[in-house]
């Protein structure tokens, strides 16, 4: 599902009085028992956290102790993602299939609980995310633009964009450092991240499904704190997947912004010769600082007659096979329609 608000992971606390133990083991008190001397030991360890790594799925459910308005209690959590859903990751987490997460949860036969108590449970440390078509070289060229644009104070939360083998991207923030008003944001190329890192999983789920030349941006949405702080209403996971689709892009689309200068996109230039010198000039300077066509033939929002405004659009087209470089226009061309995706003015 591309363009599109998704949720891609969450943690989720269940009361503890709420939930069964299926396996007696977890959560039971064990001691280590060292094959070689038959010796004990004597510490003894509580089995509170089981991790199951499957196709590339990683799923985690422990117990632990956590405040709440009675002053604190055990709580039962689930690490929830995307990659739960398997074929339908894509899809990302929604009314639709969350109980396809919980069915996933329940085959494990660790625990037991109702839907309903499921779906009440509390949610936080929320990723967000959001995909769109895009090459690497795009991707790379438009994280660049954006970087320059990085306020200068804000340099110490935002890294220089990254070109690995595994992937490139640019990151705004520490997940665990960000605050709500700098939050924790990261744009990475998702085709790049499937192939290099999450191959077994693309292997075995993702094999007949189209995802070349994907980015995605991804939104962090931490704690309880940020989310006052978003002026956001929710406690249970059922009140978040009812959240309108306007109040989540509100916030969404606002990430990167904390850290940019904002500056138009499209710019106006009025009073110009109309000689095609000096406009194949402008337009190779415009093109050297990050223009696409759309942006070019904004210029003709200047001419106030149709017939003047479609002469000088055939006289554009015609200095436009003349331009200096038309890689870079191309290229240009996609890194613009990325910005604009992600509601960028930079």
């Amino acid at each position: 599902m591309l363009e599109q608000i998704k949720i891609d992971s969450f943690k989720l606390r269940l009361p503890r009085a709420n939930v069964t133990f299926v396996d007696s083991k977890f959560s039971a008190e064990y001691q280590k028992i060292y094959t070689g001397t038959g010796e004990i030991d004597d510490y003894i360890n509580l089995d509170r956290n089981k991790v199951d790594i499957t196709n590339g799925i990683t799923t985690r459910i422990a117990v632990v102790h956590s405040m709440d308005s009675e002053g604190g209690g055990e709580y039962v959590v689930f690490q929830i993602n995307a990659k739960q859903l398997e074929k339908k990751y894509f899809e990302g987490i929604n009314r639709n299939n969350i109980k396809l997460i919980y069915n996933y949860f329940m085959s494990f036969k660790i625990v037991f609980c109702e839907y309903s108590v499921f779906l009440n449970g509390l949610i936080s440390d929320i990723d967000l995310c959001f995909d769109f078509n895009i090459t690497r070289e795009g991707m790379q060229e438009t994280n660049q633009k954006i970087y320059e644009k990085v306020l200068p104070y804000c340099y110490k939360y935002v890294s220089k964009p990254f070109r690995k083998k595994t992937n490139t991207g640019l990151q705004f923030n520490d997940r665990a450092k960000a605050t709500p008003s700098k939050p924790y944001c990261k744009l990475y190329h998702k085709t790049t991240e499937l192939e290099t890192q999450s191959e077994i999983f693309a292997k075995y789920y993702l094999t007949n499904q189209e995802y070349q030349d994907l980015g995605r941006f991804e939104y962090t949405l931490k704690n309880s704190s940020h989310k006052r702080y978003l002026k956001l209403h929710y406690q249970a996971l059922d009140d978040f997947l009812k959240l309108q689709k306007k109040i989540i892009e509100h916030f969404f689309f606002n990430g990167i912004k904390a850290y940019t200068m904002a500056t138009e996109i499209i710019r106006e230039y009025k009073d110009v010769s109309p000689t095609d010198r000096l406009l194949l000039e402008m337009m190779n300077r415009l093109i050297a600082r990050g223009s696409d066509k759309q942006n070019l033939y904004t210029s003709l929002n200047i001419f106030d007659s149709p017939q003047e405004k479609s002469r000088m659009k055939k006289k554009l087209l015609n200095l436009l096979e003349n331009v200096d470089d038309k890689s870079r226009l191309i290229s240009n061309e996609e890194s613009m329609q990325m910005l604009r995706i992600l509601r960028l003015e930079i």
